[in-house]
């Protein structure tokens, strides 16, 4: 029976989705704050988002890793799961947080290898042109459940992007067998893009995210300069209008996230 069927990966809801239901700046909020699991999202009340989230992630943890998984500190991966929300978007030092809760290095590595085979979270490991060295370095950590993230908007706002690259990259390779991957970009003297995205091992895109500034990012002309994407975009949720150069664009948050899931580009 080898063959014979196609597996489908079931994200949470974008922005893309809701288009024709939503006023998409409207629905913007909604995934940031509440998420986009269909329940607390359609609800759309932070309160009723705290307790399903509650709910969710005790169920995750208590019940379906535990079934698997013999995790004789479960209080600490409890506690690993808050310390990753406080830091969305910064490289994940496994050290820092085996020292934060007293246990070895690997022991962190292998619950967050726990957490992400429970799409609980997923990582984003930095890009190399060399990707064997990519997996040494210290990944970024984001969630499936984007109301998960501390209360911060800019982290909230690059989790929501990350998790829209992710899905589309997904839906990519399971519609049209399209192979892609997501990486961060960061080098010795710290110049830094939030995202890179590959298609075939190749660089397609580079996407810098920004809640106000309404300046170009200098690290992403940095990085365009010398990795050549075919597309650069830096996206802008209160972005008063929109600018571009021959090899950059600014645009909008919603209008970048509503054209992701267009599979004919």
């Amino acid at each position: 029976m080898a063959g014979r069927h196609f597996n489908y990966r079931l994200h949470p809801l974008s922005l893309a989705e809701l288009e024709n239901i939503f006023p998409p700046h409207e629905a913007l909020e909604t995934l940031l704050t509440c998420g986009g699991f269909p329940e607390p999202f359609l609800n759309g009340t932070d309160g009723f988002a705290k307790r399903w989230r509650r709910t969710h992630i005790d169920r995750i943890l208590k019940e379906d890793i535990l079934e698997i998984e013999q995790i004789r500190q479960f209080k600490s991966l409890e506690l690993l799961v808050d310390l990753l929300s406080e830091r969305v978007g910064c490289p994940i030092s496994y050290s820092s947080l085996a020292r934060d809760l007293e246990v070895s290095p690997n022991t962190i590595k292998r619950w967050i290898e726990i957490l992400e085979a429970f799409y609980v979270i997923f990582v984003v490991p930095p890009f190399s042109k060399n990707l064997a060295r990519s997996i040494l370095k210290e990944p970024k950590i984001f969630f499936y459940d984007n109301g998960k993230v501390r209360n911060d908007e800019a982290s909230k706002l690059e989790n929501l992007v990350a998790l829209s690259l992710l899905k589309d990259i997904n839906l990519r390779e399971d519609i049209k067998g399209e192979k892609g991957q997501l990486f961060y970009l960061r080098d010795k003297e710290k110049r830094e893009v939030d995202f890179l995205v590959t298609r075939e091992n190749k660089i397609h895109s580079l996407v810098e995210v920004k809640l106000s500034d309404n300046s170009f990012s200098k690290n992403l002309f940095y990085f365009e300069e010398r990795l050549k994407p075919k597309q650069c975009f830096q996206i802008v949720k209160n972005l008063k209008l929109p600018q571009s150069t021959p090899k950059i664009k600014m645009q909008g948050v919603v209008e970048f996230l509503l054209g992701l899931e267009i599979l004919n580009n």
